[in-house]
């Protein structure tokens, strides 16, 4: 088995970093759950990751590792292949619990009752360890499938966004690299050991960025409603038209706790239906197309003489933004340059 030639103390800071991401986000998503099962397995998913990778740093680092430890790290690697994919399949293609799903989960409820008597000699290297990573491969590769098959269909049982589509490509390319590098540094023998946890560093902060970023991301309470809705694009261009106007007639946009809801309130519609205007119509998140009318609103008084000596800061928080960082992070996506940058080029020229 070949190890990664790193200084042992880098090598646990990043696997270690690593880890503890993984279970704050195991620690988020069952937090988020609000009964929706999906939010469970990503939790599941996570927290067995994050064993996976403690027992991987202690099989390098402590001389005896103990066998039941050695054993919990293989049982968590044999669950997170499952939950993943279930998660996938239920993200893109929404349906109801169904308790035919345990039978995922039946090897590692089979390896977790006999888990007093696993031995490595007697199980692990004797073809259990072997028979596990290609488990794991075969989830990995159905998880890809998933993805293709969705966004090759023309008629999509959900609607993905552009954040979406990021945070579910990444979650699924992403554990598809880590499981590869698990299997091609047992079973090719051409990777270090500690490739897997080390690679898993910029993808679970990756991930993270996006969740936090995006926390609509594990809010599917909405899903199933979208999936009955039938509009034509002369509708889809209707409603975007009204919301518009909304905007521009009542400025909605300069409240700072103006929300989906609210916005679906003035309109007289649900909220899902807004949602879904604002996502296939608009090929926005709300969130973005409320911040595009704050930032045209901050770039127009920007510009106004009787603002020469107002702070930018003050500026935004009158235009609804609640922060100072979340102004500065949607201007420059907005317009490619920093508020004061902005001014600078229109004043000077």
């Amino acid at each position: 088995m070949r190890t990664l030639k790193l200084d042992k103390e880098m090598e646990v800071f990043i696997a270690g970093l690593g880890a503890a991401q993984s279970l704050l986000l195991s620690v988020y998503s069952f937090f988020e759950r609000k009964k929706d099962f999906r939010n469970l397995l990503l939790g599941l998913f996570f927290l067995v990751i994050t064993i996976r990778l403690g027992k991987s740093i202690l099989w390098v680092y402590l001389d005896a590792t103990p066998l039941w430890l050695i054993n919990i790290g293989f049982i968590a690697h044999s669950i997170s292949g499952p939950a993943l994919f279930l998660y996938i399949f239920n993200f893109l293609f929404p349906k109801k619990w169904s308790n035919w799903n345990l039978l995922h989960f039946v090897p590692s409820a089979v390896l977790l009752f006999y888990v007093g008597m696993l031995t490595l000699e007697g199980f692990w290297y004797a073809g259990g360890y072997t028979a596990l990573l290609f488990h794991q491969m075969a989830y990995s590769l159905a998880g890809l499938a998933l993805l293709g098959i969705h966004f090759g269909l023309k008629d999509k049982r959900v609607s993905i966004n552009r954040a979406t589509i990021i945070w579910i490509s990444s979650l699924v390319l992403g554990t598809a690299v880590l499981q590869s590098l698990y299997f091609s540094n047992y079973i090719l023998g051409i990777t270090p050991y500690l490739l897997g946890p080390v690679s898993y560093l910029p993808f679970v902060y990756f991930l993270a960025f996006l969740l936090f970023k995006n926390p609509s991301l594990l809010k599917h309470s909405n899903q199933k409603k979208q999936q009955n809705i039938r509009l034509d694009a002369h509708q889809l261009k209707d409603y975007a038209q009204q919301m518009k106007q909304l905007m521009e007639f009542k400025k909605l946009y300069l409240d700072p706790n103006c929300s989906l809801n609210k916005v679906a309130n003035e309109m007289k519609l649900p909220a899902y239906l807004i949602s879904h205007v604002v996502n296939n119509a608009l090929d926005k998140s709300f969130p973005d197309f409320l911040n595009s009318y704050r930032i045209e609103e901050v770039k127009t008084r920007l510009l106004q003489p009787e603002n020469n000596n107002v702070k930018i800061a003050s500026l935004a928080y009158d235009c609804g933004f609640n922060s100072l960082s979340s102004f500065n992070i949607a201007f420059k996506k907005s317009t490619g340059v920093t508020p004061s940058k902005f001014l600078r080029n229109h004043t000077s020229a």
